[in-house]
């Protein structure tokens, strides 16, 4: 029972330790908040919306695992290695082209 109770505690203080520490995080929080009623409500069919807010799921998933990354090699040494900076640059990319799909995903229905 512990461990039920235990796990989703963990996840949650993952993303509060996330929402403190990284403004990348809080920005595509707030702006996902903000534009989830108008994806809700516009006149658009529901797999158009559904992608939409999929997609700010995604951004914020690879964002997680972006900081999750980070801070681990971060534990691990503070100097300039090569292959850290890959793996971090690596990420961000994940997190840019998770970002494109929402900007995507928004044009589609808010424009086409």
């Amino acid at each position: 029972m512990t461990k039920i109770i235990e796990t989703p505690l963990n996840s949650l203080n993952g993303l509060i330790l996330t929402w403190k520490s990284e403004w990348a995080f809080r920005l595509e929080v707030i702006v996902s908040v903000l534009i989830a009623p108008f994806v809700v409500f516009v006149q658009a069919d529901k797999t158009s919306k559904m992608f939409v807010l999929f997609s700010f799921a995604l951004v914020l998933i690879t964002e997680l695992l972006n900081t999750s990354l980070e801070k681990a090699n971060d534990a691990r040494t503070q100097q300039q290695e090569p292959l850290i900076k890959f793996s971090k640059d690596a990420a961000s990319s994940a997190v840019f082209i998770a970002l494109c799909l929402a900007g995507i995903s928004l044009l589609n229905v808010f424009v086409f």
